[in-house]
């Protein structure tokens, strides 16, 4: 059983186009951030839509990539692709929905998995992009995650991924800030706007969590979040 690189064709060839998008999320991010220490503020309520639409592209993709897979009978690509393209697009709707009816979502007990099939789908991700040779979706990955955390870190003060690597020991997660040296590594990425785009975002990351360990700590919790990342810490 291998992987089908057709199926994974369409995501590295939107992979320019997946980093703009994100690209113009950091840009609003900043732009929040100035408007709110403007009128004085230390933090802005957390905006789910901001931070799913930055990730909606990837998850259509993904959502391509497992139908590709099926209809190339390629079973291991389909489990690849199912977790953040048709699985993220069923939760959305059912979380949605659960708050129009003013209900909270409920997960069965099942935080504990959920969370833990995040971290290793991105894990898996990260080897199929390693050996199919792919490294403008390993960067696109990379890009999405850090430009959320610094939404985070400069608008809730919450240092979120790093906070939590503190909570579980996923490790792994060096991989998200490390991914984005790959411009200055993998020639096919060398492009000045990829190298310029990796450079700000590492760049912010850093300063937001220097921000948030200066105010209220790396390891502070933050309240009433509505993260759905955050289901690890809800008792079934």
């Amino acid at each position: 059983m291998s992987l089908d690189p057709a199926c994974f064709a369409r995501l590295d060839a939107w992979s320019p186009f997946l980093v703009a998008w994100i690209a113009a999320f950091t840009a609003l991010h900043v732009v929040r951030f100035a408007l709110m220490r403007r009128e004085g503020a230390e933090r802005r309520p957390h905006s789910t839509a901001i931070t799913e639409l930055a990730g909606l592209p990837l998850a259509l993709l993904q959502t391509d990539g497992f139908i590709r897979a099926i209809i190339a009978r390629d079973p291991l690509s389909a489990l690849l692709f199912a977790w953040w393209g048709p699985g993220f697009i069923i939760a959305a709707v059912y979380y949605i929905r659960r708050k129009k009816q003013g209900v909270k979502a409920q997960w069965g007990g099942l935080h504990f998995w959920i969370s833990w099939l995040c971290k290793t789908n991105y894990l898996a991700f990260m080897i199929a992009f390693w050996v199919l040779r792919l490294p403008g979706p390993a960067f696109v990955y990379s890009a999405w995650i850090i430009n959320d955390q610094i939404g985070l870190a400069f608008l809730s003060s919450d240092a979120d991924r790093l906070r939590r690597t503190f909570h579980d020991y996923w490790f792994v997660r060096i991989g998200y800030p490390a991914g984005l040296l790959l411009p200055f590594i993998v020639p096919s990425l060398s492009a000045p706007w990829y190298r310029l785009d990796a450079a700000l975002l590492l760049t912010l990351w850093i300063l937001g969590i220097c921000r948030v360990a200066a105010t209220v700590g790396v390891r502070s919790m933050p309240h009433g979040s509505p993260l759905l990342r955050n289901m690890i810490y809800d008792k079934p």
